[in-house]
């Protein structure tokens, strides 16, 4: 696959821009001068090829929810660091292809403070109403992954460009978290070994200015497989950087 997505890049052709009758080449902006974002840690095989580090933050709104529950968008985080990507653009070319490996952590958490995730004896999770003695409750889902982004950036000045393209994730972990009071006590309970789906695709597109990201992500499979929890579908916004 990763192949192919390179390869593809290999046939684009830059088209020259021509001022006062001169051909000027359209990439003056390439290389260390251009506004690339992230942070470079080494050249790749060309001059106008990297690799880098990346990292995006956003909130998590839950579409498609079933009903009865809601979420809190503004305690629903998701945090991606990208440790390694591959940055190839042709010669003479605005194109960038880009394919990473990185680590991403969510939490979907429920709004108000009267129902809770719960797991029953077959694995299966709940959204049940939470005991009468139950204060402060905060109810969540969190998932751990590892992810594959595969990007195709276009350039149309120094400072902006537009980056499209989706993210493969291998959904290793996941955990329910519920915190509460009762009285003066405090309470965290953590359920593990929930049914969540291992693998999934998210579709996500980025706006570039300067050295900021700004981004949109779909992500259009349920947290859990069909049948082993509440479905819900789930579109993100943040700052990639």
């Amino acid at each position: 696959m990763l192949m192919a997505f390179f390869a593809a890049g290999m046939v684009a052709n830059a088209e020259e821009v021509y001022e006062n009758d001169a051909a000027v080449a359209p990439l003056t902006v390439m290389g260390d001068e251009a506004n690339e974002g992230g942070v470079k840690i080494a050249k790749g095989k060309d001059e106008d090829d990297r690799w880098s580090v990346h990292a995006y933050v956003g909130v998590n709104v839950p579409t498609s929810v079933p009903s009865g529950m809601k979420f809190a968008p503004l305690r629903s985080w998701e945090v991606n660091v990208t440790f390694l990507q591959y940055d190839y653009t042709p010669k003479k070319s605005k194109t960038t292809l880009s394919a990473g490996l990185g680590f991403g952590w969510r939490a979907y958490t429920l709004s108000g403070h009267d129902k809770m995730f719960e797991k029953d004896l077959s694995d299966n999770v709940w959204v049940v109403p939470a005991a009468p003695t139950y204060e402060d409750l905060s109810s969540n889902v969190h998932t751990t992954s590892l992810s594959m982004p595969l990007f195709i950036k276009q350039r149309f000045s120094k400072n902006f460009a537009i980056s499209v393209g989706g993210q493969l994730n291998w959904n290793f972990y996941s955990r329910l978290h519920s915190s509460y009071e009762i009285g003066d006590k405090d309470f965290d309970v953590y359920t593990k070994k929930i049914d969540q789906r291992p693998f999934s695709v998210d579709l996500m597109g980025i706006v570039h200015v300067w050295n900021l990201g700004f981004y949109c992500k779909y992500s259009p499979m349920s947290v859990f497989k069909d049948g082993c929890g509440p479905e819900f579908k789930s579109l993100a916004f943040g700052l990639y950087f």
